[in-house]
């Protein structure tokens, strides 16, 4: 069912962030592609080398960060998705969400999707 899928995963500042690596290992192994949006406040919890390493592909954490092709990163992950899972979630991101507010790569993304949003608090 998930095969061959794409899962864009924000990941959070939150203790539980370190189950990230548990989440994207499990979505791989059931042939899902991963890439991940971190806040800053997550990169303090577990490292974006670790995330890229699980994931296999590049980690954005800086919504202005240089790329190596020529889109708009939010919109391209955006679309790319057919699922976003925010875990976790903290009230946060959670309160921006709700509110409108998109002021980092990851609520930015968020309010750019077509793709249904999972939200899993810690």
């Amino acid at each position: 069912m998930l095969l061959g899928k794409t899962v864009v995963l924000g990941v959070t500042g939150s203790i539980a962030a370190y189950q990230a690596v548990d989440i994207i290992a499990e979505l791989k192994r059931l042939g899902v592609n991963v890439f991940v949006i971190m806040t800053k406040a997550a990169t303090k919890f577990v490292t974006p080398l670790t995330l890229r390493t699980v994931s296999q592909n590049p980690v954005v954490v800086e919504m202005f960060a240089e790329t190596q092709n020529w889109n708009v990163q939010h919109i391209a992950l955006a679309d790319l998705a057919d699922l976003m899972l925010i875990a976790p979630a903290t009230a946060n991101i959670i309160g921006k969400l709700a509110n409108g507010i998109a002021d980092d790569m990851l609520s930015t993304t968020v309010m750019a999707t077509k793709a249904p949003v999972v939200i899993a608090p810690p």
